[in-house]
């Protein structure tokens, strides 16, 4: 479907409000519809809905409950494995060291670098530029561009 919006601020930092695109909608991963603010219910990968942060609780794999971002929570597997975009099979914790996809050693939130695909470093929670899954910049899952901005 339609990419993401190019040039599009990101404040990702802090537990701010995340307004994704500063929009209710984008095209995530497989074409679905993201209203990605305020911790509404949005369609994240496999239609799942999944509220961002901001606090707010969402079923992403087994309905376990788990921090996401800064004091939200976010059911996702406690740990387990799971495939995130392209069945990548990725431990999820809070803050915990996590092999994404080609093994490579990254905290999830808090600001820390995080090679979210294919190994690159870019700092995650600063709004830098992100390269996501296919090793674009700050493609989500498809090669899409968005910049960060650094709040």
């Amino acid at each position: 479907m339609g990419p993401w919006r190019r040039a599009a601020f990101v404040p990702w930092r802090q537990g701010a409000m995340v307004p994704w695109f500063h929009v209710a909608t984008a095209q995530r991963c497989l074409g679905a519809m993201v209203p990605w603010r305020h911790g509404a219910l949005v369609p994240w990968c496999h239609g799942a809905l999944v509220p961002r942060c901001v606090g707010a609780t969402a079923p992403r794999c087994h309905g376990v409950v788990l921090p996401w971002c800064h004091g939200a929570t976010v059911p996702c597997c406690l740990g387990a494995l799971v495939p995130w975009c392209h069945g990548t099979m990725v431990p999820w914790f809070l803050g915990a060291i996590v092999p994404w996809r080609h093994g490579a050693k990254v905290p999830w939130c808090h600001g820390a670098c995080v090679p979210q695909c294919h190994g690159a470093a870019p700092p995650w929670c600063h709004g830098t530029l992100v390269p996501w899954c296919l090793g674009a910049m700050a493609p989500r899952c498809h090669g899409a561009t968005v910049h960060g901005y650094p709040t």
